[in-house]
């Protein structure tokens, strides 16, 4: 340990400092980084130690920082060093004078003292040459001994007995390996694959100021609301980053010239944002009394949509000068994005399906007037300002969401049910509901448009299985194709609504480049094998079957220790090419939106069957799910791996239960293992902890 001082330009803070040999890399306490406002790109990274244990550090940021020793005028630069939350070191303290009066060999060294307190920052040996040993002293046998570094000079070693206290014992090491990819690949999937419901998290701090803010600055303004940037700090500060947007603008121009039609659709648009007061053009006035420190350029960007010959304009919130951009000043903020599967499992319930999109959804939020000078961007010249919050922004979701909600909260009495379907059945600007007539689907759409309007959203572009509804809509153009998931269109597996049959449907359509690779029998690498399976979009599992084969594959290549641009082969290869010579029956699959046909000789309904006449059930496929064996579980009849089936049945029974509003009054368990069965019936306690905790989840649930 060794006190020593931080800067971050003119500040600077005075800490305990733990050098470690056994660290591969060096971490600094996220607080520590928020107290001298150090920003830096954001990097995932997994903190391993011994036993096996670990931890994911999901926002971890990779900063820049300046140290010294104290009462030393000379800094030394320390680059790379990972942000972490809680480095939860412990606590020591330094009474040299103490130390020195017992040991010696000691006596008269420029030793710092420091009161109890936790090291925020761990120096590993990405930095040894900063701590490297210059001098030491050494006592006898089982005495500390003292090491003078760059950073001055530190005492460690055991004192007294080897049962007794001592100056050093921590051992960490960081990064992400190319194994550690894979287990976070590894986990993904096992997050996909429990279920379905999870418990929630307690509110983070930072969750709690950006609820803050948004409660405190979100005003009505007409018939629409304006609200405040979710800063990190109160008074943010900016390096000069107009030289940057000049140089990407130059770019871009470079780009549009080459392409005149591009280039005319960019111009309109901008043009349009005048018009629709999304934007406009500063001021002298304006320029003239912005704060330096307070303004932000952004780097403007044009995306094409192929597909849809659709161009958007985005602006690079994550562009850095410095190790600055935008986005890292800014929060997240809570996440209120509803389920998609929860969304559509509610479309599935009634005869009538039917939805909608919410124009244009991130401009219809003002952001208020200090805040804008965050979002300036130049074109053609000229430097313009954001209004309204845009497409890049990191906080852009969260806010537009908490504005839909509060909108639809002040509504919720005069209009109940458009209150739900606004809180609970959007995904993001998508709608999509159910009745069981035209009457109340044109009813509750109707009510549904109108609260959006006061809030100053437009939804439109209705679709539906009824073409009653969409003239009672004025809708003229009936859509018989509608993607599901509409941000992410160009999925390799995408779940499509066809209206005209009322069934879901799957397309295999990607991107051009990953044709060859699956028709033209061009050899994958792991990263384009990687790339088509992280691609398939099946949120209700309903093809669990053929893509958990797909994630068999990806463990076959971790097994085997393939290199991401290594060429697949032998077992891996044959497996691909098995994979994808079935992608086109998959588009031949169908599944019936509504759950219960066409609804004309029900008599009653137990979720998920119809009953339709005397001995006759109609079954449904409500949803599906999957867990891919280790290598070492490939024998069928493991009875532990029969029992995760159990409990993975139970988790998702209820997770279907909780995201319907049809009531459910009976659930049926199958299994065909007996030892599992014998299990169940049996006294739980007399059983391993593995087994008889699952026993206890399968019982509790069902």
């Amino acid at each position: 340990m060794v006190p020593v001082r931080i800067f971050n330009g003119d500040k600077s803070v005075t800490i305990v400092a733990f050098l470690d040999e056994g660290s591969s890399y060096s971490l600094v306490d996220s607080s520590l980084a928020r107290k001298l406002q150090c920003n830096g790109t954001t990097q995932p990274l997994r903190i391993s130690w011994t036993a096996g244990v670990s931890r994911l550090e999901k926002d971890s940021q990779r900063l820049r920082l300046t140290i010294a020793a104290c009462g030393s005028n000379e800094k030394f630069i320390l680059r790379d060093v990972y942000t972490v939350n809680n480095l939860k070191l412990p606590a020591q303290s330094m009474s040299f004078a103490d130390v020195a009066g017992k040991y010696r060999h000691l006596e008269g060294l420029p030793v710092a003292d420091y009161a109890p307190s936790p090291p925020m920052l761990l120096i590993g040996l990405k930095h040894i040459e900063i701590f490297a040993p210059l001098e030491s002293r050494i006592g006898q046998p089982g005495e500390p001994i003292a090491v003078r570094s760059k950073l001055g000079w530190s005492i460690y070693g055991p004192q007294g007995s080897i049962t007794g206290e001592g100056f050093l014992g921590q051992h960490s090491c960081a990064g992400l390996s190319n194994e550690e990819l894979h287990d976070l690949l590894k986990s993904q999937y096992a997050l996909e694959e429990k279920g379905i419901s999870v418990e929630m998290l307690p509110e983070s701090e930072e969750d709690r100021r950006a609820r803050d803010i948004l409660e405190e600055r979100t005003v009505r303004v007409g018939e629409g609301f304006m609200t405040g940037l979710l800063f990190k700090e109160e008074n943010p500060t900016f390096p000069d980053s107009l030289p940057m947007a000049l140089r990407r603008m130059k770019s871009l121009e470079k780009k549009l010239s080459t392409n005149p039609q591009l280039e005319a659709a960019v111009k309109q648009q901008i043009v349009q944002y005048l018009e629709k007061g999304y934007c406009h053009k500063a001021t002298k006035e304006e320029l003239n009394s912005a704060e330096p420190e307070k303004c932000w350029y952004l780097p403007l960007n044009v995306v094409v949509n192929p597909k849809k010959n659709k161009v958007r304009l985005v602006w690079d919130a994550a562009a850095e000068v410095n190790g600055v951009s935008l986005n890292s000043k800014l929060m997240k903020g809570p996440d209120y994005l509803t389920s998609l599967p929860s969304v559509i499992v509610k479309c599935r319930e009634h005869l009538v399906g039917f939805g909608g999109d919410i124009r244009e959804m991130f401009h219809q939020l003002k952001i208020r007037p200090e805040d804008r000078q965050a979002q300036m961007f130049v074109y053609q010249n000229e430097i313009y300002v954001m209004d309204c919050a845009i497409f890049g922004a990191s906080c852009s979701p969260s806010m537009a969401l908490y504005v839909k909600d509060k909108n639809a909260r002040d509504f919720a009495d005069q209009f109940p049910e458009a209150y739900e379907a606004i809180v609970h059945k959007h995904y993001v600007d998508d709608y999509f509901d159910s009745t069981d007539t035209v009457e109340k689907a044109v009813q509750r759409a109707s009510e549904v448009r109108f609260v959006h309007s006061k809030g100053g959203f437009e939804i439109k572009s209705w679709v539906s299985n009824s073409p009653i509804f969409l003239e009672r809509m004025g809708e003229t153009e009936n859509k018989e194709a509608i993607h599901i998931d509409s941000a992410n269109p160009e999925r390799v597996l995408g779940i499509v609504w066809d209206t005209r049959d009322d069934v879901f449907t799957f397309t295999t359509k990607m991107r051009d480049s990953l044709l060859p690779y699956l028709y033209d029998e061009q050899v994958p690498t792991k990263r384009v094998v990687l790339s088509c399976v992280m691609s398939l979009f099946d949120p209700l599992g309903l093809l669990a079957p053929f893509t958990s084969y797909a994630k068999a594959l990806i463990q076959i290549l971790w097994r085997m220790g393939c290199e991401w641009d290594q060429v697949i082969e032998g077992e891996a290869l044959e497996n691909w090419k098995l994979w994808t010579g079935h992608l086109a029956d998959v588009e031949a699959v169908q599944i019936p939106r509504y759950y219960f046909g066409d609804g004309r000789k029900r008599k009653g309904i137990r979720m998920c069957r119809l009953f339709s006449h005397p001995g006759w059930w109609y079954p449904s496929v409500c949803a599906g799910t999957g867990e891919i064996k280790g290598r070492s579980d490939q024998t069928s009849a493991d009875p532990r791996m029969e029992l995760m089936a159990a409990v993975l049945g139970c988790r998702l029974a209820d997770t279907i239960k909780e995201n319907h509003s049809l009531t459910v009054t009976q659930v049926f368990y199958w299994t065909d293992s007996r030892t599992v069965q014998s299990w169940i019936v049996s006294d739980q306690r007399k059983y391993k902890s593995f087994v008889a905790f699952r026993i206890g989840e399968i019982i509790s649930r069902s």
